[in-house]
């Protein structure tokens, strides 16, 4: 019996460790394989390629992102071969529903190692699938479910990481890992809330060296709630301090409230600036809504931990927002923005709720009047106390915050632009801004010079011109399109040149841009000086001359 198991990707960088746990701990028994795509693969290449191998089971991996395009995938496979098909992921835990949409054979919910196995072995030998924990099936048009549950010993799992096949592609993927399962919490808008048995693997360092010394350099921890244990987590920060090899960046999701002075003295103090990253969802600050959701968070500890680990200047930090939330309405909305903007963290993700099926809050949904899309991703449009109109101001605020915030290019043109016209409310320059995006423009630019000139066209300050100017050339990488309008001629560069000793003339007009500004960029004074842009391969930097010298 041939089986075949299927990943869709978000992107190539993305890997599937689920389809790895499921291979690994079977195909030394069976005949299984695993392939992965991504979701911009065209349909009809994928069913060709799952047709290659003539199987008998196949086998999806399930997700937000891709659920759409395994249901096209499906309904086609059902009219091209007579082969099985089994669904598992987070994406299928409304099993009714998925057996009354699709054409599948079997669901798998929940952790899927030993339920996978055992309906191999009943397939294989023709047995009752009714006893296999976590198994649905369909079988004359009659859906059986099976409720029981079994937590695998994660220890007796073979490595999902030490695969030939993936060895030549370690460095330019993301690096998937599970040093736990399962989440403690309660959030009725997470399926992470459905699997509260927190468990551990024991030899996660040792796969970490690993691929490390196979390239691997990204690596991102799964785990809900990484800092759960404090003497886990201090641990494995202390083995990736003390083993990383360069270039290599980690990962984790952290409960931000639950890190105490030990560990934020502890990384302060020994990391590396860069190595570490921390993911903090905090959602929204409007405690009535916290409690709606079932979420425990005291923001006070949580900012002053924040303050604490920015002070330190080692980790980098994504934080978390998620708008549509249970009676956060859009003034709320605002001032959850405000609270967690004012932090400043390098990464401020705006989400927007989606509901999820199989949580509480999707099951709750009629008693907040939600409205939301049927098909994934399920997002919100509208609930009792926010309307689709403000909830669409939110979207265009997140595009804004997405394009000028989170890339870094407008660092200094934004700190001005805040501090000097939005002081008292940061949120309403990307709400307005975003409002001005779509009345002018058909869609949000990707260039970084559209961006300026769109940026300039919405706040027209000769500072802010001068302070985009600056951005625009400290963060390019070769020489750019020039968008505003150079100022210094040939003579002023050979002045200016002569006074830059540690370059040679012919260096200098070879690989250099000079632009006079009216201020100075790096304290907004005043005062006219000269940027100087060196575009060399090896020496890309910014050196800046006052006009008096």
């Amino acid at each position: 019996m041939k089986t075949i198991l299927i990943g869709i990707n978000a992107k190539y960088i993305h890997t599937n460790l689920a389809l790895r746990y499921l291979y690994t701990y079977t195909n030394n028994s069976f005949d299984v394989e695993f392939v992965e795509f991504t979701i911009k693969n065209e349909i009809d290449y994928i069913i060709t390629q799952i047709l290659s191998f003539k199987p008998d089971l196949i086998g999806f991996s399930c997700y937000i992102w891709n659920i759409e395009i395994i249901s096209e995938i499906i309904t086609q496979l059902k009219t091209k071969t007579k082969a099985k098909i089994l669904l598992g992921g987070p994406e299928v835990y409304d099993v009714k529903h998925w057996f009354n949409d699709l054409p599948v054979d079997f669901i798998i919910t929940g952790e899927g190692e030993y339920p996978f196995k055992q309906l191999l072995y009943a397939l294989l030998e023709n047995k009752s699938l009714n006893n296999i924990p976590q198994l649905h099936f369909c079988d004359n048009n009659k859906v059986h479910t099976n409720e029981n549950t079994y937590f695998i010993d994660l220890n007796t799992l073979p490595s999902p990481y030490r695969l030939e096949v993936d060895l030549p592609e370690l460095k330019h993927r993301i690096q998937y890992i599970e040093s736990s399962r399962g989440c403690p919490y309660h959030c009725s808008y997470c399926l992470a809330s459905l699997e509260k048995n927190v468990r551990y693997f024991a030899n996660i360092k040792s796969e970490i060296s690993y691929l490390m010394k196979n390239g691997g350099k990204i690596f991102k921890f799964l785990d809900r709630t990484f800092n759960l244990r404090k003497d886990f987590a201090l641990d494995m920060f202390t083995f990736i301090i003390d083993n990383h090899l360069p270039g290599c960046v980690f990962q984790f999701e952290i409960t931000g409230e639950l890190l105490d002075s030990e560990i934020i003295d502890f990384l302060n103090q020994h990391a590396p600036k860069g190595l570490i990253r921390f993911e903090i969802g905090i959602q929204s600050t409007n405690d009535n809504t916290n409690k709606l959701v079932l979420r425990k968070q005291n923001f006070a500890k949580l900012k002053a931990n924040i303050q604490k680990i920015q002070k330190g200047g080692k980790i980098i930090l994504h934080l978390d927002l998620i708008a549509g939330l249970p009676k956060e309405n859009y003034q709320s909305f605002k001032k959850t923005f405000n609270d967690v903007f004012e932090l400043r963290p390098e990464e401020l993700q705006l989400g927007f709720l989606k509901l999820l099926r199989g949580t509480k809050l999707r099951k709750d949904a009629e008693q907040y009047h939600y409205t939301f899309q049927h098909h994934a991703p399920y997002e919100v449009i509208a609930n009792d106390v926010i309307t689709a109109s403000e909830l669409n101001l939110i979207r265009s605020a997140e595009e804004i915050l997405e394009k000028y915030y989170n890339s870094h290019r407008f660092d200094t043109t934004l700190k001005y632009i805040l501090d000097n016209y939005y002081p008292d409310d940061n949120y309403l320059f990307f709400e307005q801004f975003g409002e001005f995006y779509l009345k002018h423009y058909m869609k949000l630019g990707y260039q970084i010079y559209d961006l300026c000139e769109r940026l300039l066209a919405f706040i027209n300050d000769p500072i802010v011109e001068q302070l985009l100017i600056y951005d625009y050339l400290h963060n390019a990488k070769t020489r750019p399109k020039i968008w505003f309008q150079p100022n210094v001629n040939k003579a002023e560069k050979h002045h200016i040149f002569n006074s830059l000793q540690n370059y040679s003339l012919d260096f200098l007009f070879r690989y250099t841009f000079v632009h006079k500004l009216a201020i100075n960029p790096l304290n907004f004074h005043l005062e006219a000086c000269y940027l100087i842009k060196l575009f060399a391969p090896d020496n890309k930097k910014i050196i800046i001359i006052k006009d008096n010298q």
